[in-house]
């Protein structure tokens, strides 16, 4: 999200799986969720129902704001930690000060739709990566910085989208090639493994020649 633009389509290989048994993967965020999924399994959730589920208001927020992410955004926030869900960073200031990140030129950094547009269905998908976030850009030409207040937010929307039951969870076997619309969808690794549990995967990222694509100005 700092100078490259994100692939249009990712590809993951199963190379090597393990197998055998399966894991409860518990939410701990307070609702009591839980999913059982396979070992090594890879989760994803889509951005399209996402946005259906977002209120009106809510949506016209999406369509209409810019999300500005971080410079270096893994060096950033190497030493944050991640929600217990997975879905965003705790925010206890331990994001790292522009003085002690590498060289930073402005012109790669990223300001990104928080809608983006599907160019063929004219479908939007919520497609904001909590991680990375630095600022909120409005309609207006205000900027929202404050970075507690702005992880807040999202996740509320955010979070309705990895429900338990809006989530798939897929059952790797050895050879099998999932390719998926990185501009529509979000995956995340789930799971831990043994030490003698391996998974070796093979991943392709194929650029697009242009950036994600917002919505239409809608009022």
């Amino acid at each position: 999200m700092y100078n490259l633009d994100p692939p249009l389509v990712t590809s993951l290989l199963a190379v090597q799986v393990p197998k055998g048994r399966r894991q409860i993967c518990r939410y701990d965020d307070g609702t009591g969720d839980s999913l059982d999924v396979p070992l090594g399994t890879t989760a994803f959730f889509s951005g399209y129902k996402l946005y259906e589920l977002l209120s009106e208001e809510e949506k016209r927020f999406i369509r209409t704001s810019k999300v500005e992410y971080a410079a270096h955004p893994y060096i950033w926030m190497s030493k944050a930690k991640s929600r217990s869900n997975g879905l965003g960073i705790v925010s206890e200031g331990l994001e790292l000060s522009d003085n002690d990140l590498p060289p930073v030129d402005d012109s790669k950094v990223k300001i990104y739709p928080m809608a983006w547009k599907n160019p063929v269905t004219g479908n939007l998908a919520m497609m904001v990566y909590p991680t990375c976030i630095r600022k909120i850009h409005l309609e207006n030409g205000e900027v929202l910085d404050d970075l507690e207040d702005i992880r807040e937010k999202l996740y509320k929307m955010q979070r309705r989208g990895i429900d338990p039951n809006r989530i798939y969870a897929h059952d790797w076997k050895e050879g099998d090639l999932v390719i998926f619309n990185n501009h529509g969808v979000m995956h995340s690794i789930v799971g831990s493994f043994s030490e003698s549990e391996v998974r070796i995967f093979r991943q392709c990222n194929m650029a697009a020649s242009y950036a994600p694509q917002g919505p239409e100005e809608m009022k």
